[in-house]
């Protein structure tokens, strides 16, 4: 046997898509042995009228069903233990995360406390193990999804939980939650799947599901994000980019961490920015990076970029370039509709001097701290408009 042909690849996640998918819940969640789930949401971010449509789509099911709507950014390990207590007392037997980011980290690490049966949830670890199938999760992810929540990661409390039990049994995906409150919302969601997707594309490690869902997550963005920014009520076109975000997470689980990832998830754990628009930001510069230093199958992102025909009419030495050159292009014209919107550097993101420091610090632990140090130095005044 050729080890190099062997691979692996783990995505547990089924996914609903289409007009009216929160109606054919609860037969999916009697599907899965459970009939009085808990609801998790940042009401705040997805809005009063995202949390009435998935209450309303229970209708007459005969399924009692719990909410907790009060997820924040600052949400702790101290919140889910005493939600956990709940979840006990009251029998909850599977969990909904209603909404994109943090709702679905808290849900998952809300999971793993119920299901293991936690005597004290602020004392979880990401180290501890996890052995067994734990209770069903369904997300539904709305406006302002990073793509996160189809994955087998959690970060809470700046700690980072992964385990392949933790990804969702179930991603619910209803274009009645797929609009946008406005441009820069939707074009985060669609940089940070084109970000996790990109890299899960060209990893080294070949593997050829991996590739499927990071091949359609790349062409749904690159086909669908400017319209649904141009248009915030194009619900055809919002819908395709959360099908993006949900594929490029069930890749993403199955690569290593990239780097254009680390770089957003530090700015939006200690700052809150969007990881979309940080991943957008770092994107042709670590590429660029890469194609200079020889490193990873740049070729292989001309396909879903360009399109069948002219990946065929196109020399093989010239595609890595080529894929490039349509990124740049299609962030430029990201740019055109969104203007000051999207910040071409930290400092028109509004990052102040002293808080890039403590970035620095923190992205100095990881093993690619050298070089992401010096990315974000580059990105810091906009390396790219000084060139220009």
């Amino acid at each position: 046997m050729n080890s190099a042909a062997v691979f692996a690849f783990t995505c547990p996640v089924k996914t609903n898509s289409g007009n009216k998918a929160l109606e054919n819940l609860p037969v999916e969640l009697a599907g899965l042995n459970a009939v009085n789930p808990l609801v998790v949401a940042n009401a705040r971010a997805v809005g009063s009228k995202a949390v009435r449509t998935l209450m309303g789509a229970f209708g007459d099911s005969g399924m009692t069903l719990g909410l907790f709507e009060g997820v924040t950014e600052a949400t702790d390990l101290g919140v889910v233990d005493h939600l956990k207590n709940i979840c006990l007392e009251k029998k909850y037997d599977a969990f909904i995360a209603l909404g994109g980011g943090k709702a679905a980290d808290v849900a998952k690490v809300l999971n793993l406390a119920v299901s293991l049966k936690t005597p004290d949830a602020r004392r979880l670890l990401p180290e501890a193990p996890v052995r067994k199938r734990l209770l069903p999760l369904v997300v539904v992810p709305a406006a302002g999804a990073d793509g996160l929540e189809t994955s087998q990661l959690a970060c809470l409390s700046r700690m980072v939980f992964s385990s392949e039990w933790l990804a969702p049994a179930l991603a619910v995906l209803d274009p009645r939650l797929a609009r946008a409150k406005n441009g820069i919302q939707m074009a985060a969601t669609g940089l940070a799947a084109l970000g996790r997707a990109v890299e899960s594309h060209i990893s080294a490690d070949q593997n050829p599901f991996r590739k499927a869902y990071s091949f359609a997550a790349i062409r749904f963005v690159r086909e669908n994000l400017l319209s649904a920014v141009a248009d915030p009520g194009n619900r055809k076109a919002a819908l395709a980019v959360l099908n993006s975000a949900a594929m490029s997470g069930c890749a993403f689980s199955n690569a290593a961490s990239g780097r254009l990832h680390k770089l957003g998830q530090v700015f939006y754990d200690l700052l809150g920015i969007p990881q979309g628009v940080i991943m957008g930001m770092g994107l042709p510069l670590v590429l660029e990076d890469a194609l200079r230093e020889g490193r990873y199958d740049l070729a292989a992102l001309f396909q879903p970029l360009a399109g069948d025909d002219a990946f065929a009419q196109t020399p093989a030495e010239k595609r890595p370039e080529a894929a490039l050159v349509l990124l740049n292009r299609f962030l430029e014209d990201l740019r055109s509709v969104l203007g000051k919107e999207l910040p071409k550097s930290l400092r028109e993101a509004g990052v102040p001097g002293y808080r890039k420091e403590e970035i620095l610090d923190v992205l100095g632990q990881d093993e690619d701290g050298p070089y992401l140090r010096g990315v974000v130095e580059r990105m810091a005044d906009g390396e790219r408009e000084r060139k220009g």
